[in-house]
């Protein structure tokens, strides 16, 4: 039981307590918390310690609260970071120590609309690699990721895009491109029926859609990619330092 007779605020020491019950896994990744008014009996305390200390504990990344759901134990495991770095989310799990595994949904070569073409400075008449997967991490699967490459700037690619192949990687490494800056937007989106299937989700919920196109050390802009992620899974940290550790106890994690 909390100690009203010491100094420590109790939504303080009503945090340390929750924490020992994460740590003693009494409450396990993942496990939906006892609600409000349970913990308030548990506790002895007020609805505004517990919104407190739930609150806090939200923001060091240790509960998660679910729209309509209630309040969980964040399974870092599952927790994902949109990708911020100049290469792709492949090299960026395997840097984390992930296992990642790669379906090829399609492949095939095409013609890319006006606003693609725009934004890859090709011609309407030029060939595009087209490829779309699903990305695993440690078998888990965590994000849908469709690519657009310019034939022309890569002979051969459509050959060497099979298996787990990191995308990024190979432009660098097989063709000499470096890969210097990006530009990028992101939506949130509602899941399709393909997108549940695929991210084992249900329709409806909310997805995170992160288009990006890289560009090499001339400005050339070399691929576009699409990567849809489950929005419960993911949140976006923006720093104005590229500097920035990331930090597990803080707001920005992993992005």
């Amino acid at each position: 039981m909390l100690d009203q007779n010491i100094s420590t605020p109790l939504y303080e020491q009503l945090k340390v307590a929750l924490k020992e019950d994460i740590r003693n896994k009494i409450y396990k990744p993942g496990d939906r918390m006892p609600s409000e008014i349970e913990l308030e009996k548990q506790y002895s305390v007020s609805r505004i310690t517990v919104r407190r200390a739930i609150k806090e504990l939200c923001e060091e990344n240790i509960l998660i609260r679910k729209q309509g759901k209630g309040t969980f134990v964040l399974d870092k495991d599952n927790y994902r970071r949109i990708d911020s770095t100049v290469g792709g989310f492949h090299e960026a799990l395997e840097a984390e120590g992930k296992k990642v595994t790669v379906d090829i949904i399609e492949k095939k070569i095409i013609k890319v609309n006006a606003s693609y073409a725009r934004d890859l400075q090709i011609k309407l008449t030029d060939d595009v690699v087209y490829l779309k997967r699903i990305m695993y991490a440690d078998e888990k699967p965590i994000m849908i990721d469709t690519c657009y490459i310019p034939l022309n700037r890569f002979p051969g690619v459509y050959d060497k895009l099979v298996g787990n192949v990191a995308v990024f990687s190979m432009l660098e490494n097989e063709y000499g491109v470096h890969l210097e800056r990006y530009y990028k937007v992101l939506k949130v989106r509602l899941a399709t029926e393909e997108m549940s299937l695929f991210l084992h989700c249900k329709k409806g919920d909310p997805m995170f859609d992160l288009f990006k196109i890289t560009y090499d050390s001339k400005g050339m802009p070399q691929s576009i990619s699409i990567s849809i992620l489950k929005g419960e899974d993911t949140y976006y940290v923006i720093t104005n330092s590229e500097g920035d550790e990331v930090n597990q106890n803080g707001l920005s994690w992993r992005i």
